[in-house]
């Protein structure tokens, strides 16, 4: 199971499409708020994020998160060094998730 938090609904899309190709079941939203709820109550083994909206509160609460991953504009270097320095391990460009994302969600 994956959360996403995502704020552009292109991406959104686009992640959906992604997960659906694995077969991993996907929740994905656009608000913060509703993004802690699903964590909460769907204690995902994978959550992807959005870099814009990556907040020490999010951080925090997906500590215990076995695959977090995160995406953005290649452009916005200080945002990917920012959340490496958070812990965020696996960050990706917005132009790599078709890529990337279907063998991570892939991962146990």
């Amino acid at each position: 199971m994956m959360v996403a938090l995502v704020q552009d609904l292109f991406f959104a899309a686009r992640v959906q499409a992604l997960a659906q190709g694995t077969g991993v079941e996907t929740k994905i939203t656009t608000s913060s708020a509703e993004f802690l709820g699903l964590l909460a109550d769907l204690q995902p083994t994978h959550v992807l994020l959005d870099l814009s909206l990556v907040t020490e509160v999010i951080l925090s609460q997906v500590s215990d998160v076995a695959h977090v991953a995160a995406f953005g504009p290649h452009v916005q270097r200080e945002k990917f060094l920012a959340a490496r320095r958070q812990g965020i391990k696996t960050l990706w460009a917005n132009s790599a998730l078709p890529e990337r994302l279907p063998a991570w969600l892939l991962q146990s």
